[in-house]
């Protein structure tokens, strides 16, 4: 079992990592956000599986179970990532939309 003092070093290590994830909205950095959003969220994954989820202290077979369900993850983003590489932007067809003879809302005069 965890003891109290590493459960709670966990739980404020999620905090901070929650308030970076918070301060880097505030940021405009581009791709950069995305790129630091997603280092902050796999840094979560990480403590959540070691720490409340006892991957570090499981048995063989879980620890197999955890990273054939990451593997598979990873070639699903990889894949849907691939699609839309090789999609060719539509245009929509788009046109105004006509107005109605009383004015542009209903009961207009």
């Amino acid at each position: 079992m965890s003891s109290l003092k590493s459960l709670l070093a966990v739980w404020l290590g999620l905090m901070v990592l929650l308030a970076l994830t918070t301060a880097s909205s505030y940021l405009s950095l581009g791709i950069g956000n995305t790129l630091i959003n997603l280092i902050i969220a796999f840094m979560k994954i990480g403590l959540i599986a070691c720490f409340f989820m006892h991957l570090l202290r499981a048995d063989v077979a879980v620890r197999l179970t955890a990273a054939a369900t990451l593997l598979f993850l990873f070639f699903m983003g990889f894949l849907i990532f691939g699609d839309l590489l090789t999609r060719h932007p539509l245009q929509a067809p788009w046109r105004a939309p006509a107005e109605s003879p009383g004015g542009p809302y209903w009961g207009e005069p």
